[in-house]
């Protein structure tokens, strides 16, 4: 397949957030706290959300993850679903940022000249590190190769693909759509370059879930504790301090965009029933209620598609 080039980009990050020093410091320290949980963990988590991905492509439309022609939509600094995914398939990611893969110097340049310095600053501090060497060795020793190749990734807007129609086979593409600001046309892009047959999986992670903020002290292991749901709460909504661009898509909103755009889609709802006493408790007390119990307890919603066949 010939490889789109980017389309034109404005100088702009998903991962620009304004903080000021002391929300900087504080979100350092508790990505840190984040890493801190080794290399180990992080593989295990992708590499299990990949089996649960395979398993719910198999259950609903009988097809395995090989020998796919494979798009991943926004795949993060460390590329470590479309790494996995991989060995058993041709892979190709867009992102808004630039990730450089390994120590080329062409992509530190390209770094500097698009992105922002607090993104160039947290990508060049992760590989002197060395955290991104860490992962993708476990990475690759866990999935049996002695490492991967130069991926195809190109700087790319999910709502202004270059691509041509029917490109691919499928489109995955794992808690990025909460941070594109035109949802509903990269849904419909995403409908255009899959191919007849083809299969969209696309996770959401849900504004409206007690992480939904991505303040970074919600994913830590400490985070799933008080205050639930700080940013839904006036009261509590002062103290979040989120790392990146959220659109704030609640659940039914994000519903009737895939139904609109992917007719007949199937939604798999990744819910956090723990959360379900301590919701009662705060109803309760007349707090979230403008808000239903399935959207707070949804921590990621799943639209899974297969495109008809032209007739």
């Amino acid at each position: 397949m010939v490889q789109a080039q980017p389309a034109q980009q404005q100088r702009y990050s998903y991962a620009s957030s304004p903080l000021d020093l002391v929300g900087r410091v504080r979100e350092a320290q508790h990505l840190y706290r984040m890493w801190q949980q080794g290399a180990d963990e992080r593989v295990h988590v992708t590499l299990a959300s990949l089996r649960q991905c395979e398993e719910r492509l198999q259950e609903h439309f009988g097809i395995k993850l090989e020998g796919l022609e494979l798009l991943d939509i926004g795949p993060g600094q460390q590329l470590k679903y479309m790494r996995a995914l991989s060995v058993t398939n041709q892979v190709t990611g867009i992102n808004t940022d630039i990730v450089p893969q390994g120590f080329y110097l062409r992509d530190y340049v390209e770094l500097l000249r698009h992105s922002p310095m607090l993104r160039t600053a947290k990508t060049v501090t992760r590989k002197l590190l060395g955290w991104d060497t860490r992962f993708e060795k476990t990475l690759a020793q866990c999935v049996g190769v002695r490492g991967f190749p130069r991926l195809p990734l190109f700087r790319m807007d999910a709502t202004r693909m270059t691509f041509p129609k029917e490109s691919f086979d499928l489109v995955c593409s794992w808690s990025a759509f909460e941070h594109i600001d035109r949802p509903r046309t990269a849904l419909e892009e995403v409908a255009r370059v899959l191919r007849p047959g083809g299969i969209a999986y696309l996770l959401i992670h849900l504004y409206t879930s007690h992480s939904g903020s991505h303040d970074p002290r919600t994913f830590t292991s400490e985070g799933m504790a008080p205050p639930y749901w700080p940013h839904l709460r006036p009261g509590h909504r002062n103290t979040v301090r989120p790392n990146c661009y959220v659109n704030g898509v609640r659940l039914d909103a994000w519903k009737r965009m895939f139904q609109e755009t992917m007719p007949g889609v199937r939604f798999i709802h990744e819910r956090q029933e723990e959360l379900l006493p301590h919701l009662h408790e705060l109803k309760a007390q007349g707090e979230l209620s403008d808000y239903s119990d399935e959207e707070l307890l949804t921590a990621c919603l799943v639209g899974v598609w297969r495109k008809p066949h032209s007739r």
